[in-house]
C-alpha cells in the first residue's frame, strides 16, 4: 500500500495537468453516483469526504502551501474574496426569500468545492505552470474555466440558457476565489463567501 500512495504522489508532481483535473472530475460527481440516505449520510459521502481528499492529496502530491500567517492570512483571504458580496447582494434583490429551505447541503457544497477546486486542482495547476510566466495567473484562469464548466452538468436539469449563464458567472466567482487563495494562501476567505452565495441562491430564489 505505502509503495502504491508512493507512486501516484509521484505521478500526481510528475503529470500534475492530467492528475489535477481527473482527480477534481472524479471526487466532484463520482459521489453522486451514491444512492440517498439520510442527510447526513449524503453530506459524508459528497461532501465531507471528497473535501478532505482533496485538502490531503493538495497537500501531499500537489505541494500546496500550508498557511502560515494564521489569522491574518484568513483575513487577507476574506478581503481579496469579498467582491463575491456583489453576487450574494444581487440574489437577495433579484430573488424572492423563500424560508423552510434545506441549507445544509449548500453549505456543505461550498466548503467541498473550495477545497477541491480553489484548494487542490489550483494547486496542481500552479505546479503544471510552475517557471513559466504568469504561471500562477493562468492556474487561476484555468481553473476558474473548469469550475464555471463543471456547472454544465445541469443541463439535464434546468433550462440551457440558465445553465449557460450559471456557468459563465461561476467562471467569475472562480477567478475572484482563486486570486484571494493565491494572495492570501488560505482559503478561509473563498469558504465564507462561497456560503454566503450559496446560502443567498438557496434563500432568495430567482422569480
Amino acid at each position: 500500500m505505502r509503495k502504491i500512495c508512493l507512486f501516484l504522489r509521484e505521478y500526481c508532481r510528475r503529470e500534475p495537468l492530467c492528475s489535477g483535473v481527473f482527480l477534481y472530475v472524479l471526487l466532484s460527481f463520482a459521489p453522486g453516483l451514491f444512492g440517498g440516505g439520510s442527510l447526513w449520510l449524503i453530506c459524508a459521502i459528497r461532501y465531507i469526504l471528497p473535501g478532505v481528499l482533496a485538502w490531503v492529496i493538495a497537500l501531499t502530491c500537489f505541494d500546496a502551501p500550508r498557511p502560515s500567517d494564521g489569522f491574518y492570512g484568513c483575513v487577507k483571504s476574506v478581503l481579496w474574496s469579498s467582491p463575491a458580496a456583489l453576487f450574494c447582494i444581487i440574489n437577495i434583490l433579484v430573488g424572492t426569500f423563500s424560508p423552510g429551505e434545506n441549507v445544509i447541503l449548500p453549505v456543505f457544497a461550498a466548503v467541498s468545492e473550495e477545497l477541491l477546486c480553489r484548494l487542490m486542482l489550483y494547486c496542481a495547476l500552479r505546479l503544471y505552470f510552475q517557471g513559466q510566466e504568469r504561471g500562477e495567473l493562468s492556474a487561476v484562469l484555468v481553473s476558474s474555466v473548469l469550475f464555471g464548466a463543471a456547472h454544465l452538468s445541469n443541463l439535464g436539469t434546468s433550462v440551457t440558457a440558465v445553465v449557460l449563464f450559471q456557468c459563465c458567472y461561476t467562471v467569475v466567482i472562480g477567478m475572484i476565489f482563486a486570486n484571494g487563495y493565491r494572495r492570501s494562501g488560505s482559503v478561509c476567505g473563498s469558504i465564507l463567501w462561497h456560503v454566503l452565495l450559496n446560502l443567498t441562491g438557496t434563500l432568495f430564489v430567482w422569480s
